[in-house]
């Protein structure tokens, strides 16, 4: 119980104490009202958590809005008070940290006598973003900077810094302008809230372009290549040419082309003949974390119309943001006219242990040419061809490119919710087919995926002795040979991605099902923690499957045909990751070829989510 001393004891003793949940006092009003009645409620927050010593104010319907009555919301969040008269429908429920609500009550229900309920919602607005500017030529704090989330407005001090306050917790765009007018916009989800803060990364703005179209913290956004390997198109050994090019989803910059032969930047000579020639005129650009494990960048290629005279000109560039470098650095540039694949191997050691922007561009010449890069791979040395990453293997999972440096150079996937989801693409050659080829300036490859939470942009696939089906309109489908011997420790093909496991995501959901009622599909999900790098088959705690059951090597196998047109109905398979949270480990998803010798079995993944 509490005693609210701002009132003004004089007037608290003139009225007797009404009943009530929590102790409520009265102020003065006059007896012109069309009645009394009790009211009560649940006051809530958005989130639906109860809410415990709200103040629920009782005003006059005049302009003064004097107080007539005050209690509190009790720990369940409930409240009640009898004897309202009419001419105090004015209600306000105000909380600390809370916006207020306010409710004007209609007088006619209370000349029926019934008791009214209200059951307010208060938004939580105590949450607060902050973060800090800097200028992207030298570095240093900018100050004057409006930056603006669509609620409130604030400007940067003197120290570059600014911070909004009291805002309810939802998603947000910030919007940066400075100086010159130019303005920068960043998208803040309510999961990056952390006790109530959003703590907002260094910007740097301002400047001029670092690369042609790119400023500073443009090329600072630039996707994650959280893998060491990738393709561009038509694979090796048999891998069919649309399941692979996941490259085509990379940012590029100038004329692209996704080619039967791999994902090309184009040099239209006539369109860029006052181009400086130090400067690319087409590029696509990743963000990548080097480690000793990485530090070579390898890129299998070819070219289209190219000749000895007038040869194919590229080279990768370098932004390095660890050391808060204000421009590009050369790594190394090549010349190569030849219609074979060629490798070329760009040194990146000096970078080791830092976090950069890496940009692979072709230069100006005066003969038209296409520079089709079929393979992107990163490695501790060189690597020729479609040679697998090479390195130390890991242990209980001695798989093809599955080794020590290319797990622990992994980027960290930060990612929880990876969908399978073909986002419109499919198999065929129409216009949203994926094998979709020769269309500049339109949706080419998988480039619809860019930008997405699709599971190909930060989780690794690896091909060993079966190509995947990516658009699959049921859901991205890892699947076995058909013909071939069971194999319970080597996958068909394998999917892979680095993790920190913590609170937030030490659970692990697939969401799968399989296209045959009579033959089983076999899966296995392997967790290697880095620190030792030794593989672990994981046993699911739950399981929704129609049938399911383990199989040799930790795999497990199971029939589940639901979900077709329903991801609701997809079986549920749950793994428990608390052993290694505080860890850094990889998780594999890999399908593998069980007794079933005839025809192909296929896992078609839906969602995977962490929690």
């Amino acid at each position: 119980m509490k005693n609210h001393l701002s009132f003004i004891i004089a007037l608290a003793l003139l009225v007797p104490a009404a009943s009530c949940v929590r102790e409520s006092q009265r102020g003065w009003w006059d007896d012109s009202s069309v009645g009394t009645v009790a009211i009560s409620g649940t006051v809530t927050d958005s989130f639906g958590a109860l809410l415990e010593d709200v103040e629920v104010y009782f005003r006059g319907t005049n302009m003064e809005r004097e107080l007539r009555y005050v209690t509190f919301s009790d720990w369940d969040g409930t409240f009640r008070i009898e004897n309202v008269p009419s001419n105090a429908r004015y209600v306000t429920f105000s909380l600390p940290g809370y916006a207020t609500v306010a409710y004007t009550i209609n007088p006619q229900r209370f000349a029926s006598g019934e008791e009214i309920v209200l059951n307010p919602v208060l938004e939580y607005s105590a949450a607060l973003i902050r973060g800090q500017v800097l200028g992207a030529v030298d570095g240093r704090p900018l100050s004057g900077v409006r930056v603006d989330c669509g609620l409130k407005a604030v400007t940067t001090d003197t120290e570059g810094r600014f911070e909004i306050t009291s805002l309810p917790l939802k998603d947000y765009t910030l919007t940066y302008t400075i100086a010159d007018g130019s303005a920068y916009k960043r998208e803040i989800a309510m999961g990056d809230f952390v006790d109530s803060v959003a703590e907002m990364p260094v910007v740097r703005l301002g400047g001029g372009e670092v690369l042609p179209g790119m400023k500073w913290q443009d090329l600072a956004d630039a996707p994650h290549w959280f893998a060491n390997n990738y393709r561009g198109s038509t694979g090796f050994n048999g891998i069919n040419d649309w399941t692979v090019g996941y490259m085509s989803a990379f940012s590029w910059w100038g004329e692209f082309r996704y080619e039967a032969e791999g994902c090309a930047l184009v040099n239209v000579a006539a369109q860029h003949e006052d181009a400086d020639p130090d400067q690319f005129i087409g590029y696509t650009y990743g963000r990548k974390k080097i480690e000793e494990g990485n530090k070579i960048f390898n890129v299998n290629m070819r070219t289209h119309y190219a000749t000895a005279a007038t040869p194919a000109k590229f080279g990768v560039k370098v932004l390095n943001l660890t050391d808060g470098a204000s421009a590009v650095e050369d790594v190394a540039r090549y010349t190569y006219a030849g219609s074979d694949y060629s490798s070329f191997a760009f040194d990146l050691s000096r970078y080791v242990g830092k976090e950069v922007v890496i940009a692979l561009g072709i230069y100006w010449s005066e003969n038209n040419f296409h520079q089709v890069s079929r393979r992107f791979c990163f490695a501790p040395s060189a690597v020729k061809g479609d040679d697998a990453l090479p390195g130390t293997p890991v242990s209980g999972a001695e798989w093809r490119g599955f080794t020590r440096e290319n797990l622990t150079s992994m980027m960290t996937n930060t990612g929880t919710v990876f969908s399978g989801s073909n986002f419109t693409l499919n198999s065929s050659d129409g216009d949203h087919g994926a094998r979709r080829v020769h269309n500049p300036g339109g949706e080419q490859g998988f480039s619809l995926w860019a930008g997405t939470n699709h599971l190909t942009n930060s989780w690794a696939l690896q091909y060993i002795s079966k190509e995947v089906e990516p658009v699959n309109e049921q859901g991205y489908t890892l699947k076995t040979r058909g013909g071939a011997d069971s194999d319970y420790f080597t996958p068909e093909s394998y999917i892979y991605s680095r993790f920190h496991i913590s609170d937030a995501n030490d659970r692990l959901h697939l969401y799968i099902r399989t296209f045959s009622s009579a033959n089983p599909t076999v899966f296995k999900v392997t967790a290697v923690p880095l620190a030792t790098c030794k593989a672990a088959a994981l046993k699911p705690v739950s399981n929704t499957a129609a049938t399911a059951v383990s199989a040799p090597g930790g795999c497990w196998s199971f029939i589940h045909e639901k979900g077709n047109g329903n991801p609701a109905e997809y079986a549920e398979f749950v793994y428990d990751l608390s052993e290694y949270k505080g860890q850094d480990i990889v998780l594999a998803l890999g399908i593998h070829k069980g007794n079933t010798r005839s025809g192909e079995q296929k896992l078609c993944i839906c969602k995977i989510e962490m929690d």
